[in-house]
């Protein structure tokens, strides 16, 4: 069986989203921790090691002594503890074992299943559906699948290689103007820059806000780092029936945040909520524009073409399909009908970002005319043959 995501991976064999994600960029923060200690400048250059002056230190019974008192009562404590639990399990009647070695770490069944029958999937297995779903492009899948696994890469990464490449402590740090006033830069991990930093928090907010006209009652707070980074779709507050278009919006904006990061060079003028926000607009913009044709018109029957010149599995979506995916409660897109003619109006706009021209209202595959369809297609066979 496959096993948990990065993201969502606290160990070998367990799946725990809160700590997998703190523990990864703990490790980071501590190595970051170690090399700013290790290049604090030389209080006296030019001498050698067995010159300088030792640092005072306290008496080994001074340094030793209070630890070992308190390791001691420690000891005792626990020891107690332990001793008035073995009591109160004597004096109840034990109805189970506190742990059972036959249950599965990762599906959590306790046998495994007869011939014929699968097994359960775990929780974590779903955010694997979710990220190879067929509405997305596959260039935003591989980055769901990426950011799944920890390998959507940022300066904070690099903290590990300083004994191949040493870069300077200020390229590891955050580079926007109000993280580097802090007097102790924070460290330019995934979750600093999709989540911790400003920019990343006031476009969640906004996020959080878009989302509650979708879905009414959903939280306006910036919604957590398991949630947005490691799809932790259980604690999300979406309803179900949204999660297909809540997956698709989220990795957008992630990589929004990123292309808006990279583009302005994080600490630049330029590099504000409003960047990373148009980036998504007109990313979503872009997927509802390609959905809207699939649903208006066949390519096939207007390439000009015999459509057995075309190969694929040739699919269409309907208007239905469309209304369904982007035309939820009229938030992001809505649909119409005009002269014989579908239309469609993008409603997705925000503050600061400048209106999108309409999409062309385009004719139904009903509306199409058949003999000019098929003359076209008579004369490309005349043209091949």
């Amino acid at each position: 069986m496959r096993k948990p995501p990065r993201l969502r991976r606290a160990g070998y064999g367990q799946a725990c989203t809160a700590s997998a994600i703190a523990r990864r960029e703990a490790g980071q923060k501590r190595s970051w921790a170690e090399r700013q200690r290790a290049e604090t400048p030389d209080p006296e250059p030019g001498l050698p090691a067995w010159q300088k002056v030792s640092p005072p230190r306290r008496h080994v019974m001074e340094r030793v002594g209070p630890a070992a008192a308190a390791a001691a009562a420690a000891r005792r404590e626990e020891h107690e503890q332990r001793r008035e639990q073995q009591l109160e399990q004597r004096r109840t009647l034990v109805q189970e074992p506190a742990a059972n070695d036959l249950v599965d770490p990762l599906t959590g069944a306790t046998a495994p299943p007869r011939a014929g029958e699968r097994a359960e999937p775990p929780a974590w297995a779903a955010c694997y559906v979710r990220a190879r779903q067929a509405r997305m492009p596959r260039a935003l899948r591989h980055f769901g699948w990426s950011l799944l696994h920890g390998g959507v890469r940022v300066s904070g990464d690099r903290v590990f290689s300083y004994q191949r490449a040493a870069p300077e402590l200020a390229e590891l740090a955050c580079p926007h103007p109000l993280c580097r006033a802090q007097q102790q830069p924070p460290l330019e991990t995934l979750g600093h820059v999709l989540g911790g930093c400003p920019v990343a928090a006031a476009v969640l907010q906004w996020f959080a806000h878009l989302w509650a006209r979708l879905q009414p009652g959903f939280p306006r707070a910036p919604p957590p780092p398991r949630v947005m980074l490691a799809d932790d779709f259980a604690r999300s507050g979406v309803a179900p029936e949204l999660q297909q278009l809540w997956t698709h919006l989220r990795l957008l904006l992630l990589r929004a945040l990123l292309a808006a990061r990279a583009r302005h060079g994080g600490g630049q003028p330029g590099h504000a909520p409003v960047a990373a926000i148009r980036i998504f607009v007109y990313s979503v913009r872009d997927a509802v524009v390609l959905d809207w044709r699939k649903a208006a018109m066949d390519v096939r029957a207007m390439a000009g073409v015999p459509r057995s010149w075309l190969s694929g599995s040739g699919k269409e979506l309907t208007r239905a399909d469309f209304e369904r995916r982007w035309c939820h409660r009229g938030v992001i897109a809505r649909t119409g009908q005009h002269g014989g003619r579908f239309t469609m109006e993008f409603r997705l706009t925000a503050a600061g970002v400048p209106a999108l021209p309409a999409a062309p209202a385009l004719a139904p595959p009903a509306a199409q005319d058949p003999a000019a369809a098929a003359a076209a297609a008579a004369a490309a066979t005349q043209r091949g043959g």
